[in-house]
């Protein structure tokens, strides 16, 4: 019962001059104010007699509906599936960007840290990968030369690395320290632009390293300084 039907059942009391004076019945109607009447019909009961039907009287019954209902209904389902397949497009996106992140995440090579630091070194001065790879002989650090074209993949993986990003292979790198020298030139250093060796302060800055790998410290000819009872060697992190 809506609020206009409410009125024209008062109406009619008036006319009648029926007073009204049960409470209880005034309630009641204002309580079933917008109630949905109940349908002649169940839903399932149309579903079972459409279903009922030969497959050419079901299709035009369909239709029939659809029509009836009219355009109003076909741009609802339009914009809920456009609505629905914008927002599965976006989670497809989302999860296709996160899948990419995680395989370049584990798909990074791992490169030796004299590797890593030529990389840097060359990104830091703007030097192009080309230069990077094919003048690594002049490039102030030999072992990087020779590693690049003792196996060709090594190009490849440093490729890879320069455009994706790597992980440092772990190695065991040293301090190495003259016993009884004071001041600012007891450590071995090797600098960063022209790998050239010298003895200067312990810790590492940007023009020179501190810390080297038995592998350098071979190459170099400081292979002697495990041995040698005036020079002290420190493991570092």
């Amino acid at each position: 019962m809506n609020i206009k039907e409410l009125i024209e059942r008062y109406e009619k009391f008036k006319a009648s001059k029926k007073k009204l004076t049960s409470v209880d019945l005034v309630l009641k109607d204002l309580r079933s104010l917008d109630e949905p009447e109940p349908l002649p019909f169940k839903l399932k009961d149309v579903v079972r007699r459409i279903r009922g039907f030969d497959p050419t009287t079901q299709t035009r019954w369909l239709n029939d509906i659809l029509k009836e209902l009219g355009d109003d209904y076909g741009s609802m389902k339009y914009r809920e599936g456009y609505d629905q397949g914008k927002f599965e497009g976006e989670w497809v996106g989302n999860q296709l960007k996160v899948s990419a992140e995680i395989r370049q995440e584990l798909n990074k090579p791992v490169i030796s840290h004299f590797v890593a630091d030529w990389i840097e070194y060359c990104k830091v001065r703007e030097i192009t990968l080309a230069h990077a790879l094919y003048c690594s002989e002049e490039a102030k650090s030999k072992s990087v030369f020779r590693w690049l074209f003792e196996d060709s993949d090594n190009q490849e993986t440093f490729a890879l690395a320069w455009i994706f990003g790597y992980e440092v292979e772990e190695e065991k790198r040293y301090r190495v320290k003259v016993k009884g020298i004071c001041g600012n030139h007891e450590t071995l250093n090797r600098e960063k632009h022209s790998n050239k060796w010298l003895f200067l302060d312990r810790e590492e800055n940007s023009l020179y390293w501190t810390h080297h790998t038995r592998k350098e410290l071979e190459e170099a000819g400081f292979g002697w300084v495990f041995d040698c009872p005036g020079v002290e060697v420190q493991e570092v992190e």
